[in-house]
């Protein structure tokens, strides 16, 4: 039991990166060779899963500020930098069109 500990320990850190069918794989034969309980090995499955979730969510999040904070950094123009542009644009073309309609009736 104590050297299945000792294996779960060593390779726990990489074992998130697996898939839950590669964890069932590698518990059920830990559980074949006796090394573990099917009870524990339920556990372990459960454990890793859940672990494998929390850390990809981690990365995932911190991926995301890095990214975000990257680009906040860069010189990019946006969609939102484009909509505010295009509302400035036809707000100055409406009025320059007014300015055109006062000077038509002003020279008329």
């Amino acid at each position: 039991m104590k050297e299945s500990v000792r294996k779960l320990g060593l390779i726990g850190a990489g074992l998130w990166a697996m898939t839950e069918e590669k964890v069932n794989e590698f518990v059920k034969d830990l559980v074949d060779t006796g090394d573990i309980s099917k009870e524990e090995g339920k556990k372990v499955v459960q454990d890793l899963v859940e672990e494998s979730r929390k850390q990809r969510v981690d990365l995932e999040k911190k991926i995301s500020e890095k990214i975000q904070d990257a680009t906040s950094k860069a010189d990019f123009f946006t969609r939102k930098d484009m909509h505010e542009l295009e509302s400035r644009l036809e707000t100055l073309e409406e009025e320059v069109q007014k300015m055109k309609n006062k000077e038509k009736m002003f020279f008329k």
